[in-house]
C-alpha cells in the first residue's frame, strides 16, 4: 500500500508509529495512525530506501519507530536516532502476546505498531558503541566455552565406545598428561586413529582460542573506563574476572534501575507468582533478562557462600525449610547481585555483612 496526498493530509499533524519487523533480507513497514494502517510496505535491507520513505511523515505531529532486538544488533536504532528519529528496540521476550494462530511479517510489523501507539511496548538499554564492542568479548568467551565443553564430550564418547579410561596416574583431566595420553592412544583401524586426531586437534584449538579471549578479557578490565568498578565488584573472594567483567559490561549504567527490584526483575532472578484470591504461590525464576549474567552470577554463588558467612547462612536456613539447593543458591546469587549494584551505587568495595 503506497502512500496518498490524501494520507499525507490524514496524519498531519498527528502522531503515527511505525513498527519495523526486520530481517536478514528484508524489512517490512507498517504505520499507524489513530488506530488506522496508512501504510505498508516491504522495502530491501536499505537504510536510504528507510529514509526516504519516512520523509514523507513529515507533516505528522510525532512519528515513533520500533523493532525487535535481534541478530541486527542496535545499528538501525543509532542510524535513526542520528537522523533525529524517535526509535525504540523492545525485547521479543516482552512482547504482548495474542492467540492469532497466523503468523506472517506483516502482521508482526502491524502488531509493533498498534503496540507502540498502545504504550504497551518496552525498551531496552542501548549501550555505547565501544561497550558494545567490549561486551562481545564476553560473549564470544561463553561461546568458546560452550565448543569447549562439546569437544570434551565428543573425546569422551569416543573413549566410550571402545571402552577405555585413562590411567590412574593421571589425576587430572584435561591436563597435559591427559592430552599425551590421548595422542598416544593406537587403533586397529587407521580411520579411527584419524577421528581421534581430529577430536584432539580440534579441542587444542578451542582451548588456544579461549586462553587468548581470556587473556584480553583480563587486559580489558585494567582500562580506565572498567578498572575502578572492576576492582569494587571482585572485592569479594568468589567474583573473579569473569563474573565481574560481565557485570560491569552487561549491565554498564546500573543507574537506570529504579531498585533492587527493578534491578533482579531485569536479571530474572525473582520468583514468579501465581496469585488467587487468598492463596499466593511462588513458583520458579522468571529467567527474563541477561542470562549470560545470571548464569555466571549463580556459578559464583557457589563460591562466595564459602567465604561470605552471611549468605552462607541464608543458603542454609532456605535448605532447613526445604528448598533444594538449585533454588537457594539462585536466591543466594540474587542478594549478591543487589549487593554488588551497591557497591557501585555508593562506589566502595564489598563489605561481608555490610555492603
Amino acid at each position: 500500500m503506497r502512500m496518498y496526498k490524501s494520507i499525507k493530509s490524514f496524519i498531519k499533524d498527528k502522531h503515527v508509529s511505525c513498527g519495523i519487523d526486520v530481517h536478514f533480507k528484508h524489512w517490512n513497514l507498517c504505520f499507524v495512525c489513530d488506530g488506522e494502517i496508512v501504510e505498508t510496505e516491504k522495502i530491501p535491507v536499505d537504510y536510504n530506501r528507510l529514509k526516504n520513505i519516512l520523509m514523507n511523515y513529515k507533516s505528522a505531529r510525532k512519528l515513533n519507530l520500533v523493532y525487535e532486538a535481534g541478530f541486527s544488533g542496535f545499528w538501525l536504532y543509532r542510524a535513526l536516532k542520528a537522523d533525529g528519529y524517535d526509535c525504540i528496540v523492545t525485547p521479543p521476550s516482552l512482547t504482548p502476546q495474542t492467540v492469532d494462530k497466523v503468523k506472517t511479517d506483516k502482521r508482526d510489523a502491524r502488531k509493533l505498531a498498534q503496540y507502540l501507539m498502545s504504550g504497551l511496548l518496552k525498551s531496552v538499554y542501548v549501550p555505547p558503541k565501544n561497550v558494545e564492542a567490549d561486551r562481545r568479548i564476553i560473549r564470544r568467551r561463553s561461546q568458546l566455552v560452550k565448543k569447549q565443553t562439546r569437544a570434551k564430550n565428543q573425546i569422551k564418547a569416543f573413549l566410550h565406545l571402545h571402552g577405555l579410561k585413562p590411567p590412574e596416574d593421571i589425576k587430572q583431566s584435561w591436563s597435559n598428561n591427559y592430552l599425551n595420553w590421548l595422542e598416544d592412544l593406537r587403533f586397529e583401524y587407521e580411520s579411527d586413529n584419524f577421528t581421534l586426531a581430529q577430536l584432539i586437534t580440534s579441542y587444542r584449538h578451542i582451548r588456544c582460542d579461549l586462553t587468548g579471549v581470556t587473556r584480553y578479557l583480563r587486559k580489558l578490565s585494567g582500562h580506565s573506563e572498567y578498572l575502578t568498578n572492576f576492582k569494587r565488584v571482585t572485592s569479594v573472594r568468589g567474583v573473579g574476572l569473569v563474573t565481574g567483567m560481565t557485570f560491569l559490561l552487561e549491565l554498564y549504567n546500573i543507574d537506570r534501575f529504579k531498585n533492587s527490584a527493578h534491578f533482579s526483575s531485569y536479571l530474572g532472578l525473582t520468583p514468579s507468582q501465581y496469585s488467587s484470591g487468598e492463596h499466593t504461590r511462588l513458583g520458579h525464576i522468571t529467567r527474563q533478562g541477561n542470562a549470560q549474567l545470571r548464569r555466571v552470577l549463580v556459578e559464583s554463588a557457589w563460591t562466595v557462600i564459602r567465604h561470605d558467612p552471611q549468605l552462607r547462612n541464608k543458603y542454609d536456613r532456605l535448605k532447613a525449610r526445604g528448598t533444594n539447593g538449585k533454588k537457594a543458591i539462585v536466591a543466594v546469587a540474587r542478594t549478591l547481585a543487589v549487593r554488588l549494584r551497591r557497591c557501585l551505587l555508593d562506589e566502595t568495595e564489598y563489605v561481608i555483612g555490610v555492603c
